[in-house]
Parts: C-alpha cells; sequence; structure tokens
C-alpha cells in the first residue's frame, strides 16, 4: 500500500545528507528560511541512548487515553480482552503495512507517560521493515534493551504498563496532523535526531535546509580540523 508520503529517491538524498550533519546545523540553517525555533521539539522529548543519530520522513499517529477502566476478570479472560485490544483497539498494524524504509514513526500520545506505548519487540520489527526510528510524546518501557537493539528512541518518559485498557490507537489517527513535544507535525515533514533533540523540517523546505545544513557541518569541520588532528579527537 502506498502513502502520499512514500519516501522517494529525492527524500533519500535528502535523508543522507541530514545523517550527515547534526541538529544544530539544521536549526541554524532554518533560521535562514525564517523558522526561528518554531520546530524545534521541546528538551523535555529525550534520546533513550548516547550517540543516537535518525533522520527520515515523518508517518503519524495519535494514541488516546482510553477512558473506560478495566473491568474485572479472571486470568483467561484476560488473555481473551488481551487478544481483542490488540487486535480492534491498538493494532501496530494500522501504521506498520504503511511504513517504508526512511519513515519516523511519530507519536502524539498528549503527554502520557504512564503507558509504555513502545517496547523492544516492536523496536526489533520496526527496526527490520527499515523504520528509522521513534519520536514519541509519551512513554516507552524496556529501555535497556531498545538500548542495546540500538533503534533510535526519543520519548518522554518511561511507561511501565502496556496499552491494554489504557491507551488505544483508531484507523482515523493515522497519517494525520500531530503535535509532539510543542510541535505540529505534517505527515511527509522531514524528521531529525541526535544526542541535542529532535527538530523537524517542513517538506517543502527541507532540500533548501539540508544543503545549506550540510554547507555549514562541512566548513565547521574544516575549521574544526586542525585542533582535532593536536588533540588526537576523532569525530
Amino acid at each position: 500500500m502506498k502513502t502520499h508520503n512514500s519516501v522517494s529517491n529525492k527524500d533519500r538524498e535528502i535523508i543522507r545528507r541530514l545523517m550527515e550533519v547534526r541538529t544544530s546545523d539544521v536549526i541554524d540553517a532554518l533560521d535562514r528560511y525564517n523558522i526561528h525555533g518554531s520546530t524545534i521539539v521541546s528538551e523535555t522529548i529525550k534520546p533513550v541512548f548516547n550517540d543516537i543519530k535518525m533522520a527520515g520522513i515523518a508517518l503519524t499517529i495519535r494514541l488516546l487515553k482510553t477512558k473506560e477502566p478495566i473491568p474485572t476478570m479472571t486470568p483467561e479472560e484476560y488473555e481473551q480482552y488481551v487478544a481483542e485490544w490488540y487486535g480492534k483497539r491498538n493494532n501496530a498494524e494500522l501504521f506498520l503495512k504503511i511504513a517504508e524504509p526512511g519513515h519516523v514513526l511519530v507519536a502524539d500520545a498528549g503527554g502520557y507517560t504512564q503507558v509504555g506505548f513502545w517496547g523492544s519487540f516492536i523496536a526489533l520489527i520496526a527496526r527490520d521493515k527499515g523504520i528509522a526510528g521513534l519520536v514519541i510524546d509519551g512513554g516507552c518501557r524496556d529501555i535497556g534493551e531498545i538500548r542495546k537493539e540500538r533503534f533510535p528512541v526519543f520519548c518522554r518518559g518511561v511507561g511501565r504498563t502496556e496499552t491494554i485498557g489504557r491507551q488505544e490507537l483508531r484507523p482515523e489517527d493515522v497519517n494525520i496532523p500531530v503535535t509532539v513535544g510543542g510541535v505540529l507535525v505534517e505527515p511527509g515533514d522531514f524528521v531529525m535526531g541526535d544526542d541535542d533533540g529532535v527538530v523537524v523540517i517542513p517538506r517543502d523546505l527541507a532540500d533548501v535546509v539540508s544543503q545549506r545544513a550540510l554547507k555549514q557541518f562541512q566548513e565547521d569541520r574544516r575549521n574544526q580540523k586542525p585542533y582535532l588532528e593536536k588533540f588526537g579527537i576523532q569525530l
């Protein structure tokens, strides 16, 4: 299934540039195109490990906090409840089936961190599909294992419970405008993250911004080179 934000060859070239540079280079480049900080995702959305780098095209979802209590039931009944929940009310296939290599999953969970929407198993599935990373204004769990898997995740906090009875994903909440860390993200925008955090690049500016960011990065490296060599530092 193709979506309107499928990843083109031109998109891959932009992603390649973004993977070479730093978020600071991108933010400086955005300044030159009259975007002065409005697409910098809040610093409360943090990377889950160091030496992290991620860039890709936003595949967006919105997660809703469930308003109904989990009923009292037997363990056997609960297992059935779990199967139905993941099948009908929080089915990852809604986004996995349209994800392409180069997509970044951007999830608006409304800042709700009491639930671990993302864990180490789905991170492996996403990595196998070529998904470049996850940015979620909400919670993740299995953080230690995700670090070992090296799947790039930026989240607001650690949520240790599963989504059952707590959080749901509706079909109509995939590939829609969402807000993450105070920034509006449209499907198809470019998203980049590193140790400094996450920045969103509007799709119509991504080509020129990535070129300008790469130019700045290369100039900076040339200026740094004698000092890096003197001190034996490899960046």
